[in-house]
């Protein structure tokens, strides 16, 4: 077994002899200011949370925390250190080295795990509705854009609309999560969208899957699970 959780990775490790061993390696999470600093560059790119599910971690966002000196992925063999029941010292032993062979692969497979070494949930790299960018506290300006409205005030500029997959490049969101999940993904706003605007259901019942290409209800007998 592999567990990973914030600052370690932990792992079972069998001798050629059946007995077990527990290794760890652990990097250290974000703290506050690191954490702040990788979450701004991360909050940049909307596409990342579904790139990092599909298995993915782009060479870009490690060149925008370069210059913080930031890096989701361990910076040198001295930010890691590890430990073993087998007390093989001054080590790293063979477990330990079979722990770092494993969870390697793991990341490469799922690369969100880095996420979790570090302290930080998928979840939270979608920044919180109207926070992005927006300042704070007394100092925070008038997000008008200056033209007067008629009580001689500034007029609100408008806010910008939430993201549709249906007005986005289908090219673009294949790449990120896969023709037939892009797809989906498209079906569920446009069903969204007629019954928010006819005010009853969209022709599914709630539960149901619906066929990205076709439109229809899936019934769950055929196919198979979505493809990233």
């Amino acid at each position: 077994w592999l567990e990973v959780e914030p600052g370690a990775a932990r792992a079972a490790v069998e001798d050629p002899d059946g007995g077990l061993h527990q290794a760890r390696l652990d990097l250290p999470a974000y703290r506050d200011g690191d954490r702040e600093g990788f979450l701004q560059v991360a909050r940049a790119h909307p596409e990342l949370p579904a790139r990092l599910a599909a298995g993915t971690y782009p060479e870009q966002i490690e060149a925008e925390l370069s210059p913080s000196m930031l890096s989701l992925l361990p910076r040198d063999a001295a930010e890691l250190s590890h430990d073993c029941d087998c007390l093989d010292w001054p080590g790293p032993c063979r477990h330990v080295s079979a722990l770092v062979y494993v969870l390697v692969e793991a990341v490469d497979e799922h690369p969100a795990h880095l996420l979790t070494l570090r302290g930080i949930r998928l979840e939270e790299l979608v920044a919180p509705a109207g926070a992005a960018g927006q300042p704070r506290g007394e100092d925070a300006e008038d997000p008008g854009d200056g033209t007067p409205d008629a009580s001689g005030g500034a007029e609100a500029a408008p806010e910008a609309a939430p993201y549709d997959p249906r007005h986005t490049d289908p090219a673009r969101l294949a790449e990120v999560v896969g023709e037939e999940a892009a797809a989906i993904i498209a079906a569920f706003y446009h069903a969204g969208t007629a019954e928010a605007s006819s005010g009853g259901p969209a022709g599914h019942q709630s539960g149901e899957l619906v066929d990205g290409t076709s439109g229809e209800p899936v019934d769950g007998t055929r196919g198979g699970p979505a493809r990233g």
